[in-house]
Formats: C-alpha cells, structure tokens, sequence
C-alpha cells in the first residue's frame, strides 16, 4: 500500500489540477464557515441565532453541512481526474506494460481515495474542534464529543462521493464527459429521479436514493428542526436517521468500488 501511494504521489504531485483543487479544498473547508458570523447574527425566527454555527455541539453539523458541497466538488473531481488522466495520457497503458498488475493499478487509486478521506477528515475534525473551542463558553470534552459519530460520518461522505466519481471514472474514462455526467447526475438527474419517485409511491424509500443517502449524513441542520422545513403532506421525513445513512453510504460504496473493479479487470487498457 505504502509503495502504491508513493508511486501516485510522484505522479500527481506536481500536476496541476490536482494541487489547485487540493489546495482550494484546504484553504476553504475549514474556514468558509466564519464568513457568514456577521451576515447572520440578527436571523429572524424560526431561524436560530448565528451562534448555533459555531458552538458545540451544532457547529459538528454545520461544518459537516460544508463539507458535504466541497466534497462532491474538489474531491469527486480529482477521484476522476486521478484515473481519466492517466487514461487519456496513456499512462494506465504504460504503466500495465512495464509490470504493474491491475489489481495493483486499481488498489492504487483505491488507496488514493481512501488518504484524501483520512486527510479531509482529520482536517474537518481540527478545524472544527478549533473554532468550537474558540466559541463556545464552558466546554469539556464530553461537550466537545457530542456529536453522533460526525467524524465517523464525514469519512463516510468523502468515501460515499469518490467512490462514486471513481466507478464513473472507471466505466466511461473520458475525462470531460465523466466530469458532465457524475455532476448532472448528483446536482439534477438523481433529484428529479426522486421527486418521480415521491409523486408515485409517496413513501420514505425515496429517502435510499445513492446520493440522497451519502448527503443525509451531513444534511442540512436546520432540517432537522419539526414543523417549519417539514412538508405536511408528506407523511415521512425527509432526512434519513443518521444509523440508516451511514449503513446505506456503506453498501453504496461497496457496490460503486465493486462495479469499477468489475469494469477495469475485463475492459481493455
């Protein structure tokens, strides 16, 4: 494993679009939610006090809320990036010829994926850790931890999207056009796909939808409070319970590594 990141290092290292994206996500993520502290300080009911943003427990939520549009964004980008590239620079085929397996060609983006969710996580666990720290009065660590398995979670969100962006990757392999599909597919196809399935069964099975699933586990927090964002005449909720999300973001996963290991080892290179 060691040897297969250090080979994707050496060769993403310097490329482009992998530092920009890398560095977008670094610089943002932690920090982008102190830019709304003075614009929503004065929100009228129902809508809580700006406060809530950065104090424990709740700021767990809110920081994981902006995770869950940076992730699909930066880190689904480059999980494609990390394979159409090599597919279009004939470095997939080079690197088969010289002696790389496909099994180790695939465990390597595998791997790759895998780091950028541990690195994503650990640093929406310090930042936010440090502005809970910085905001709220009187805190201990069990305050500090009272946050339903969120790290847990936002390790599940980055694995759930990349998963996702790499079964494309593997499956279509042109850069642009898997670009095209994987972001119509999370930001307009999946959503109408649901909504057929609301007028149809008007039932909480809508809720399983893959992406729907993976962005229940850091939805947005004020959806979770009763009767203002809940519609009537639904007769279910809309967020899925934080144990479901977390189980189906598991089976999704595997099904979305499965079918792009699947597609690699019989396609041709």
């Amino acid at each position: 494993m060691k040897d297969l990141l250090l080979l994707e290092w050496k060769k993403f290292s310097s490329n482009a679009v992998f530092r920009a994206l890398g560095l977008i996500y670094v610089l943002i993520a932690p920090f982008v939610i102190l830019a709304g502290k003075d614009a929503f300080k004065d929100m009228p009911p129902p809508m809580p006090s700006s406060k809530v943003f950065y104090e424990f427990p709740s700021v767990w939520d809110y920081q994981g809320y902006i995770g869950n549009w940076l992730v699909p964004f930066c880190l689904g980008f480059l999980a494609i990036h990390i394979v159409a590239s090599e597919v279009s620079n004939r470095t997939m085929r080079q690197n088969i010829i010289i002696g790389m397996t496909r099994k180790e060609f695939f465990y390597s983006k595998l791997f790759s994926i895998l780091t950028m969710a541990v690195v994503a996580t650990i640093l929406y666990t310090i930042s936010t850790i440090l502005i809970g720290i910085v905001n709220t009065d009187g805190y201990d660590l069990e305050l500090i931890m009272d946050n339903n398995f969120a790290i847990v979670r936002y390790f599940l969100l980055c694995i759930g999207y990349m998963s996702f962006a790499l079964m494309l990757a593997f499956l279509i392999r042109k850069g642009t056009l898997t670009i095209l599909f994987y972001f119509l597919y999370v930001m307009m196809l999946e959503p109408i796909f649901m909504l057929i399935h609301v007028y149809y069964f008007k039932n909480s099975s809508r809720n399983y939808w893959p992406m729907n699933s993976i962005e229940d586990l850091m939805p947005f927090p004020l959806f979770k409070l009763p009767d203002y964002f809940v519609n009537k005449e639904w007769d279910f909720s809309i967020l899925l319970p934080y144990s479901h999300a977390m189980g189906m973001t598991v089976l999704y996963s595997s099904i979305f590594i499965f079918i792009a290991y699947k597609s690699f080892m019989k396609r041709d290179i």
